[in-house]
């Protein structure tokens, strides 16, 4: 056998043990796998999303992220982001050091990781792992033709499972982010499936409350919400309205947080009820993309991030969680 292969072979042995396991705890008490809850002790910690700040690399981000407000941040490590997979045993503690230096924190890191073989996938995580980082969110799966969509969550469900032998192989917590539009996870009922019989421990949901206001604004988001309640590890919050293009009829619009469809302080009150304290990821996908440093847009940029930076912790210490 190859290395590869054997480390396959390894990690889904792990996860029978892991399955077998709880199976015989649900024999005793009879309980869904996806009611499993691996809840950690404290209040929730808000960090920024480094997309935005991507026309920077990363040694300019310990300066800038003070300046602010900023004290954590959710750093990109996949193709394009602010540190490479193929560079992740470098990159990435050299970014933890410059950005420790400066007071910041990085309690969660944004992967484009889709299969535990491909993509340096296991080099982010033992990097990540290494350094303390105990979240990472998953990359995206799309459903392409709708007529095998049983068969594209079968797919999906089996690289999921070699996943999440990685990260329990880590003590890293992977997230699997629901992503509106034509992905697979956009409507909620996906992630159940996919993460239920999983390890908590290894693989839980990354719940992004814009994404899910889109594809379910009157109710469905609460109603994914509780029903991923004791799997949701990770939150991301933007936010949107819907308005009407001559051309294209409806279309979403990302707009400043706080001023869109987005329930923030319902689902925050929620959380605490919930007693959720992982990463709270802040998102900016309105303004002008990756302007040129220190350019107006670059600059109208910067103040946005400021204020949406501010909304998240208000709301926080409005509930009770900051």
């Amino acid at each position: 056998m190859t290395d590869r292969v054997n480390k396959r072979f390894n990690r889904r042995e792990l996860l029978k043990s892991t399955t077998v396991a709880v199976g015989t705890m649900a024999a005793a008490k009879p309980a869904l796998a996806a009611e499993t809850s691996t809840r950690r002790v404290g209040k929730p910690t808000v960090c920024l999303f480094s997309k935005p700040l991507h026309n920077r690399p990363v040694a300019e981000l310990p300066p800038l992220l003070p300046r602010l407000g900023v004290d954590a941040v959710d750093l990109t490590c996949r193709p394009g982001g602010h540190v490479l997979p193929e560079r992740v045993a470098d990159e990435l503690p050299l970014a933890h050091e410059l950005l420790k230096a400066a007071g910041i924190t990085i309690p969660m890191i944004t992967t484009g990781i889709t299969d535990a073989d491909k993509g340096n996938a296991e080099a982010i995580i033992k990097s990540a792992a290494s350094l303390g980082i105990r979240y990472a969110k998953l990359g995206y799966y799309s459903y392409g033709d709708l007529h095998k969509i049983h068969a594209t969550l079968a797919d999906v469900k089996a690289r999921l499972r070699d996943v999440a032998a990685m990260c329990k192989q880590y003590g890293v917590q992977a997230g699997f982010h629901n992503h509106a539009g034509n992905m697979v996870g956009a409507v909620l009922w996906d992630v159940w499936h996919l993460i239920n019989g999983l390890p908590a421990e290894a693989i839980g949901s990354y719940f992004d409350l814009r994404h899910a206001t889109v594809e379910g604004g009157q109710n469905g988001w609460r109603i994914g919400m509780n029903l991923l309640a004791p799997r949701i590890v990770m939150v991301a919050v933007k936010d949107f309205v819907w308005h009407k293009d001559p051309g294209r009829g409806w279309q979403v619009r990302n707009v400043p947080l706080g001023e869109g469809m987005v329930r923030c302080e319902e689902a925050f009150r929620w959380f605490r009820g919930q007693s959720f304290a992982g990463p709270i990821s802040l998102h900016m996908e309105y303004g002008q993309h990756l302007p040129p440093v220190a350019s107006e847009p670059d600059k109208v940029n910067l103040a946005a991030i400021g204020n949406d930076w501010a909304h998240p912790r208000d709301v926080l210490a409005r509930v009770g969680l900051k």
